[in-house]
């Protein structure tokens, strides 16, 4: 096997020693915001000398003893540069006693975690749907081990280069349920649950034979209940909300035979989903076996669901085949974006959808490219050991996917059909680097002449955008055209009292959308916003103050909030304290905030609520108001900020800094 890519961002040593399988013992302590756990590692040596400590990551760490294939072990905890905290601590284990001649070295580590652990959010009871019992979930890309995080969780080789099989046994109240990115050990039944003979707690197994990279590792423990959409797929949710979220991704099957016919046959065995509770902040994440999502997407009609098609192509491509190092992120992230437009594309029937989402992909592309440095505009960034979160942005989702679909309109769609299920049958179980990409691609296409003329130097390491692909415009024309109307009727540039009258109650959620973003972006380029009497006409002819579909609720909102529309201000205060996602609250905040009728009402309906939002979103909404206060030179919010300096548990991959580019880059699909 070819050496793996060198990772800066991980302290571990995969070159020399590399876990194959975790064995997880733990015990869920919601009084103390703390897991009590032991992790067994089976490790293979990868270099004969069996001097060579092994070095794990670990981030807060308490490690209380280690064992060397039963043996009790010298190690020892290093901080290499405490300028990078992300980086966390070294841990290094003596190998010295180890059998040499063993295919394989255990070795086992009691240790707890931190209270303020990144990987691992913690919900008070008024955090959740039901308000009856807390909530924590950990996991890899928004609860998050994504992307340096899982060190938090447990001692680990947290880079994706390095992937494990694992089985866990997990200890919670007995009112709690735990679910895993894994199947139950009994994959007959939901779960496999032993209560204990006192019946205050309950140990769940798990089993996940597929190896998985450590960012994957995912825990959830609330009070769940479950419905089963299909053989192979059941969604999880608090009680209250369960029957919803089952009608609401019915189509989740539909989803996975798509994404098998355009790639290969579905390999983890089960694809459930868990709805998470009204204050989680991000979109989506897609651990193995068990997708998270946001409870924003029950829109009441499945329209929302593409998000979902997103996290179940990352059934293939990111969990199946991982980028080696994060500097490679967009193979993840590209070839899921171009997964989910195929996908959307074949269940509606209609390949105009894959070009229609492509032009909204491209624009926010645009909008990124101003907002980020040259060195995290290119598809390879300059990461180096700094925190990967930092780079975080469209460009790995939207540059990969137009490298991608170059790269398909180059050699024609039948042809890179073909190479898309090559390529995920070769590389499946294992990782894959840009390099090793373009070696297969070039060497699948070695007969096709016109390959030698692409451009991969500019497309992989030149800042900026690509050049402009060709795209259908026939559904987004349409969108276009009616805001353009609209503008010409708050221009007055039409006859008093004649409106638009095209009907779009048959448009689908992103037409809508389209037609409300290519509004708001007029606006904000002529530096005005609508005419309160053109934002009632809409209101009187669309009803969308009164939609249950988020997207478009929070575009009208932001839409009449900056034109001054007062009548709106309770659809958004419900809208707004109703849910936590951080893509909502955090613009309706700032527009409130910047308004003359709202600023008091953002800041008051702000400090009613705090305790409700996910603690970074919370840390997020009062630096937006803070920030905003005192550029505008008036009476500092800084109470807002200092009130929430405590030690936070964080679900999120993100750090603060990054929090602003995941918001934006999972905004529209996460």
């Amino acid at each position: 096997a070819a050496p793996l890519a060198r990772d800066p961002s991980s302290l571990s040593n995969p070159h020399q020693a590399q876990i194959t399988h975790l064995s997880w013992d733990a015990v869920v302590d919601f009084d103390k915001h703390q897991f009590f756990a032991k992790a067994k590692y089976d490790v293979k040596l990868v270099s004969p000398d069996i001097g060579s400590p092994l070095r794990l990551d670990t981030s807060g760490l308490d490690i209380k003893s280690v064992n060397v294939d039963g043996i009790p072990a010298t190690f020892s905890m290093s901080v290499p540069d405490s300028s990078k905290p992300h980086l966390g601590s070294c841990l290094e284990i003596d190998l010295s006693s180890a059998d040499k001649s063993a295919d394989k070295i255990s070795v086992s580590i009691q240790y707890s975690t931190s209270p303020s652990a990144s990987a691992a959010q913690w919900l008070p009871p008024a955090q959740t749907a039901g308000k009856k019992y807390p909530y924590v979930f950990s996991a890899c890309f928004v609860t998050q081990c994504q992307a340096i995080h899982a060190r938090s969780l447990l001692p680990c080789m947290d880079c994706p280069a390095v992937k494990m099989t694992y089985d866990a046994r997990v200890t919670v109240p007995s009112w709690a349920t735990a679910v895993m990115s894994a199947l139950s050990k009994d994959g007959t039944k939901p779960n496999t649950v032993t209560t204990s003979e006192d019946g205050s707690t309950k140990l769940y197994e798990f089993n996940q034979p597929v190896p998985i990279s450590s960012y994957l590792f995912a825990l959830a423990v609330g009070e769940l209940d479950s419905r089963d959409i299909s053989p192979r797929c059941r969604v999880w949710s608090e009680p209250s909300m369960v029957e919803a979220v089952a009608f609401e991704f019915s189509q989740v099957e539909d989803f996975l035979k798509a994404a098998e016919e355009l790639t290969m046959p579905y390999q983890w065995t089960r694809y459930d989903l868990l709805c998470l509770p009204p204050s989680f902040p991000y979109g989506g994440m897609e651990n193995p076996c068990l997708t998270f999502v946001t409870p924003t997407l029950l829109a009441g009609d499945k329209s929302l669901a593409d998000v979902v098609a997103h996290e179940a192509a990352h059934s293939w491509s990111g969990n199946l085949v991982t980028n080696e190092t994060w500097e490679s992120f967009w193979l993840n992230e590209g070839w899921t974006m171009f997964l989910q437009r195929k996908i959307m594309a074949k269940v509606h029937g209609n390949d105009n959808f894959f070009d229609f989402d492509a032009i909204g992909g491209w624009e926010t592309l645009k909008e990124c490219m101003a907002l980020f440095p040259d060195k995290f505009t290119k598809l390879i960034p300059d990461l180096g050991d700094d925190d990967p979160d930092d780079a975080f942005s469209s460009v790995p989702y939207e540059k990969g996917f137009n490298l991608l679909y170059a790269l398909e309109r180059m050699v024609g769609a039948d042809k890179f059909a073909g190479f898309m299920k090559a390529y995920f049958n070769h590389f499946k179980f294992s990782t894959v680097t840009s390099q090793k990409f373009v070696e297969y691609f070039e060497s699948y296409f070695k007969d096709v002449p016109i390959i030698k003329e692409f451009d991969w130097e500019t497309w992989l390491h030149k800042p900026g955008m690509p050049k402009a692909p060709t795209f259908d415009r026939t559904l987004s024309a349409e969108c276009e055209g009616l805001a353009d109307a609209w503008l010409s009727v708050d221009d007055g540039e039409t006859a008093k009292g004649i409106l638009p009258k095209h009907d779009i109650s048959a448009w689908s959620t992103g037409q809508k959308t389209c037609f409300l973003d290519a509004l708001m972006g007029t606006c904000t380029q002529r530096k005005r916003p609508l005419s309160l009497s053109t934002v009632a006409s809409m209101k009187d002819l669309y009803q969308m103050h009164e939609s249950q579909n988020s997207e478009i609720l929070f575009r009208f909102c932001m839409i009449s909030v900056e034109s001054g529309d007062a009548s709106i201000l309770p659809v958004v205060i419900r809208f707004i304290t109703s849910q936590g996602r951080m893509k909502f609250v955090r613009p309706l905040y700032r527009a409130l905030f910047h308004s003359e009728m709202g600023k008091d009402i953002a800041v008051s309906t702000f400090l009613e609520n705090k305790d409700f939002y996910h603690p970074i979103a919370a840390k997020m909404v009062a630096t937006d108001l803070d920030s905003t206060s005192k550029s505008e030179k008036k009476k500092s919010c800084g109470g807002l900020v200092s009130n929430l300096q405590k030690p936070l548990v964080i679900g999120g991959i993100l750090a603060l800094s990054a929090a602003i580019g995941i918001a934006l880059i999972r905004g529209k699909r996460h």
